[in-house]
């Protein structure tokens, strides 16, 4: 308890004498650590593997989201005896369904009152792991998402617990003074990075760009284990003789850090003018907490032909579609720690160009599998080379951009995350 009232500074007194009750309530007493034992006697006996997996947010689906749908699927898949319970605030029901072996639990609201929702959702938070402790009583606590606080005080409530975090980016790069409420509501807690990455016993890092991020900022190092995207992706081999012509592809949440309205002006002002023909498709879900750039991208792309904008989730196999009708991948988003669609993309054939400066490409071979651009300059000189090549040219590019892809599949990326959890389960 002294940790939890030094550490994150919520716990002054008449808080303190209402959060005690409350633990009373939830029955953390001598009774449930004698429940814990049998459990792990009994999970001995048995020898299952029981993960906790954190992800506050499993609803608005991004990058981190897919990732971890991906992650507690395939590691059903590969080991029989696993138990899965998921931790997060919200849920969409469709994309992560419960099975035999992979169950889901939201944050309860307990009955207390705070100071402040931040306060709130810790408070939720913190009562909520300690119901999971005692009656999931897992081997190791997994968070998908670059929050160290769930970890903290996972370790608060059982301190041998193994814990591991997969860091796809130290810092909350779109966090602004504006929409740190809704980072809130969703239970993400910006600020608390700096301080808790240490107490976290294993670092896994989606590229060796984010390794280096942390290790710079923070004295930390970690373990790359680059990303994977999903088995619908690599169903049907594309066909890797067909050129679909002068086309342009970019997907994205619709967030000002995606730069779309740059790509869009660049489109119309330096490509179009040049390749009348060019089209460009433009994919995304719009983010509650960026609905007026989300507007503004809408609004831009109607004035321009040849431009289509769609913003609703689309299966992979729909999205496979839409990216063999592309010659060209476009990523605008500087120092991307690492990108999922543009591997997408690359396993449909798509030609990927993407900043020097990002996760990806490290793996990319610079003119063989795809383009590295240091400047938006150089972005547009890329573009149109891809879309101007000879044909013979660009289904080499498109061939190694495919066989680059393969890397990255489910199975893979599983095998990884779960060869580093057996250090500190």
């Amino acid at each position: 308890m002294f940790l939890i009232a030094s550490s994150l500074t919520f716990m002054k007194t008449p808080l303190t004498a209402k959060l005690n009750t409350q633990l009373k309530l939830f029955k953390i007493k001598v009774k449930q650590n004698i429940m814990r034992t049998l459990n792990n006697i009994l999970r001995m006996r048995r020898d299952i593997m029981k993960l906790l997996v954190i992800h506050p947010h499993l609803s608005i689906i991004g990058g981190s989201e897919k990732l971890t749908q991906i992650l507690v699927y395939e590691l059903e898949k590969k080991r029989k005896n696993i138990e899965i319970l998921v931790l997060t605030g919200s849920r969409n029901k469709e994309l992560f369904p419960e099975t035999s072996k992979i169950k889901f639990k939201l944050f309860k609201e307990a009955p207390v009152k705070a100071k402040n929702l931040r306060i709130k959702r810790l408070i939720n938070a913190f009562l909520t792991l300690s119901e999971v402790m005692d009656d999931f009583c897992p081997d190791a606590v997994l968070a998908m998402i670059q929050e160290p606080i769930y970890l903290v005080l996972s370790k608060i409530v059982k301190p041998n617990i193994g814990t591991a975090i997969y860091i796809h980016f130290p810092f909350e790069e779109e966090l602004t003074k504006d929409n740190v409420v809704e980072f809130i509501k969703v239970y993400r807690f910006p600020g608390f990075y700096e301080s808790f990455y240490k107490f976290v016993d294993l670092k896994i890092t989606n590229s060796n760009y984010t390794a280096k991020v942390l290790y710079e900022k923070f004295g930390l190092e970690s373990n790359v284990v680059y990303p994977a995207i999903p088995w619908d992706f690599f169903k049907e081999k594309p066909s890797l003789d067909q050129d679909p012509g002068p086309s342009i592809i970019s997907v994205g949440r619709f967030v000002p850090h995606k730069r779309f309205t740059i790509l869009l002006k660049l489109f119309k002002d330096r490509i179009k003018p040049l390749i009348p023909e060019a089209r460009l498709t433009i994919v995304g879900i719009p983010d509650p907490r960026y609905v007026d750039y989300y507007r503004k991208v809408v609004e831009l792309a109607d004035r321009i032909a040849d431009v289509e904008v769609i913003s609703r989730p689309l299966t992979p196999l729909e999205l496979a579609k839409l990216y063999r009708q592309s010659r060209v991948y476009v990523h605008l988003r500087i120092g991307e720690h690492f990108g999922m669609a543009p591997v997408e993309a690359m396993s449909q054939g798509t030609v990927p160009i993407l900043p020097s400066k990002s996760g990806l490409a490290e793996l990319l071979t610079h003119r063989v599998s795809g383009f590295k651009y240091e400047n938006d300059n150089e972005l547009i000189t890329y573009i149109l080379e891809v879309l101007k090549v000879p044909r013979d040219k660009y289904l080499k590019l498109k061939r190694n951009a495919y066989y680059k892809s393969l890397y990255f599949t489910p199975e893979r990326f599983a095998n990884d995350i779960l060869g580093y959890l057996n250090l500190v389960v």
